[in-house]
């Protein structure tokens, strides 16, 4: 296995490494480089496993980092912190230890501590290789957008970063943040550009037509009279409560304010339900009428996949009576969140889709799981297939659904936020107009905005690159 592996034969090294993995193992050097292996593979969740596996028995750095990574992915960034530490401590001169922790504290928002830890690691450039200085000056690029220098975040992207190498990720990285620091000193063109090379680096393919038909075929499927023969989990809990809406719609904020409440949670974009509907479609045959169409999944799946949810909930948020799950499939699947929690409650975050357009454009989403968001005019198509299937869910399902456009949130927050918290079933608290004050850290592409107080500035923001929406024809917007 370490042979195959110095050899740079991984995928070989890990198939030996399966082929003889005993279940409760108690190797941790065995555990330990299975979880390097998947984590040089690009198997985060996989390296994840494995590594707490092997922390569970003994403590190493490798581990220790993995599982500070995934902390950082999570939102747990006091957590990642401390790992982060915790390996520092043993060597002050773990070198990816201190790019880690920058860009922990840099992600919680802690730029003065970051900037820190960054001039730290910068007495030991002659020590790193080229890619982690191109890493380490991109993070001081962050915090200088994050401090409101953008100018110099720009000169330094440009001098250290983006002439530095030829790493697609991190140039793709290195573009977007460049957007956004050109965006923020009104060097609109600049911004719009420097997105485009970003994009561009992603290689998207998506096909409008495609996208549209899987919609159709979605809205045809999940109807009221067929649902009525559907599987159901028949769980009576008002715990569950679902966020649907576009990227870059409010989501984020909802949550934040909905979190900000004694009584509720927000738990980001929590992937059970989703996971289920997939298991769900690649069993189906559409050809046959419900419930045969689900095969031998019925009740008793349904029971249990509603059952691991409120599990989750309750060890993710113990005794909260809402939970609130933004993530971005959600408005694909709401008639599967009907069968399993037919008392849950839904918000609808709209915006106005040019500014949706604008704001994924320049936000660097995975482009495996959003290639719409790499083109304007891709964008604007996805926005209309996901006001369709609101709609449909409104007409199709007996859920509660309430719309949230984003402009009226954060322009008349004194009647939005509790318009919001009472849909909920919830008494207004004082302390959801202090959302930003909360010390949870948001893991979505407006991390740096949703812990600050709230503003009105992104409302229209289209209007700066009008030219180059022209082209596309946009659907209406109330």
């Amino acid at each position: 296995m370490a042979e195959l592996a110095r050899a740079g034969k991984l995928r070989e090294a890990l198939a030996i490494s399966e082929r003889y993995v005993k279940p409760g193992t108690r190797d941790a050097d065995f555990l330990r480089n299975c979880a390097v292996l998947e984590k040089q593979l690009g198997n985060a969740g996989a390296a994840l496993h494995w590594a707490l596996a092997a922390e569970a028995i003994t403590t190493h750095p490798d581990t220790l980092m993995i599982i500070a990574r995934g902390d950082m992915r999570a939102g747990r960034t006091d957590a990642s912190v401390d790992r982060c530490q915790k390996i520092l401590q043993a060597d002050p001169d773990h070198l990816p230890a201190l790019l880690l922790l920058a860009e922990a504290l840099e992600s919680a928002v802690r730029t003065d501590q970051a900037w820190q830890v960054l001039e730290q690691l910068r007495a030991h450039a002659p020590r790193m290789d080229a890619l982690m200085l191109v890493r380490a000056e991109h993070m001081r690029a962050a915090v200088l957008v994050h401090q409101g220098h953008y100018a110099q975040a720009i000169e330094l992207l440009d001098r250290a970063v983006l002439s530095s190498t030829d790493h697609q990720p991190q140039l793709r990285r290195s573009w977007f943040l460049r957007a956004k620091a050109c965006d923020r000193v009104q060097r609109y063109d600049e911004a719009f550009a420097s997105a485009t090379k970003a994009n561009a680096l992603q290689h998207a393919s998506f096909e409008p037509d495609l996208y549209q038909q899987a919609v159709e075929q979605l809205m045809h499927f999940w109807t009221r009279d067929a649902m009525a023969h559907f599987p159901t989990s028949e769980c009576g809990s008002e715990v569950p409560v679902f966020i649907a809406g576009m990227p870059r719609s409010g989501t984020s904020l909802l949550d934040q304010v909905i979190d900000a409440h004694s009584q509720a949670a927000g738990v980001g974009e929590v992937k059970g339900i989703e996971q289920f509907a997939m298991q769900l479609e690649q069993g189906s045959n559409l050809n046959l009428p419900a419930p045969e169409c689900f095969g031998l999944v019925r009740d008793r799946a349904f029971k249990n996949a509603a059952q691991a949810y409120l599990l989750m909930c309750n060890k993710l948020a113990p005794g909260a009576k809402c939970v609130v799950n933004k993530a971005l499939s959600n408005n694909r699947i709401l008639g599967l969140v009907a069968r399993l929690f037919p008392r849950t409650r839904i918000i609808h975050s709209l915006r106005d889709p040019r500014d949706v357009a604008v704001s994924c454009f320049m936000g660097g989403f995975n482009s495996n799981n959003y290639p719409w968001t790499s083109r304007i005019d891709w964008i604007a198509s996805a926005w209309t297939q996901s006001q369709r299937l609101m709609q449909h869910w409104k007409h199709q399902l007996d859920l509660p659904i309430l719309d949230a456009h984003y402009e009226q949130v954060v322009t008349d927050p004194d009647t939005e936020f509790p318009r919001i918290i009472t849909f909920l079933g919830l008494e207004w608290q004082e302390g959801c107009a202090r959302f930003y004050q909360s010390k949870r850290t948001v893991r979505t592409l407006s991390y740096d905005q949703v812990n600050r107080p709230l503003y009105a500035t992104s409302v229209n923001r289209w209007q700066h690159y009008e030219k180059f929406l022209a082209s596309v024809q946009w659907p209406a917007y109330p």
